[in-house]
């Protein structure tokens, strides 16, 4: 009787290591991958800029926010042209995984808005990216950009 319940116990523990290691093996931590990140110097006497990147998810995501210190509000917008008008909107971009999304002058970028400091070239500024995966999970990353 104790030698079967010993086999019980044994075979309980191993099939919880199992169950965790396993779990572990198929957890993928949500990363991205950014480059050629930067942020135009504010004219003299504006408080609004734009900033630049591409980036690449490892899951499918949603942009829902960006924060950064000294900066008022940071949105994601559209622009097209229509005719000779500029229409920009805000927008929460869908990336898709290992795809390159590309916010670029003439397109998607970001909208800096109440500046609260001087940005001058050579600067560099973290943003607080926060993300929501495609199982409703939400992760924040850390991207940094350079003032140019």
């Amino acid at each position: 009787m104790i030698m079967n319940l010993m086999k019980i116990f044994n075979l309980l523990i191993a099939t919880i290591l199992f169950s965790l290691v396993s779990s572990q093996a198929f957890a993928v931590e949500f990363s991205i991958s950014a480059e050629s990140n930067f942020i135009s110097k504010l004219r003299p006497g504006q408080k609004i800029t734009a900033g630049y990147m591409n980036i690449i998810p490892s899951e499918d995501a949603t942009i829902i926010k960006i924060e950064a210190k000294m900066i008022g509000r940071i949105e994601a917008h559209s622009m097209i042209m229509d005719g000779e008008i500029m229409k920009m909107r805000k927008i929460l971009p869908e990336l898709l995984k290992n795809k390159k999304y590309q916010f670029k002058s003439g397109g998607n970028h970001l909208m800096l808005f109440d500046v609260e400091r001087d940005l001058k070239e050579g600067d560099d500024v973290d943003f607080l990216f926060t993300f929501q995966l495609k199982n409703k999970k939400i992760i924040s990353k850390s991207i940094q950009f350079k003032v140019n």
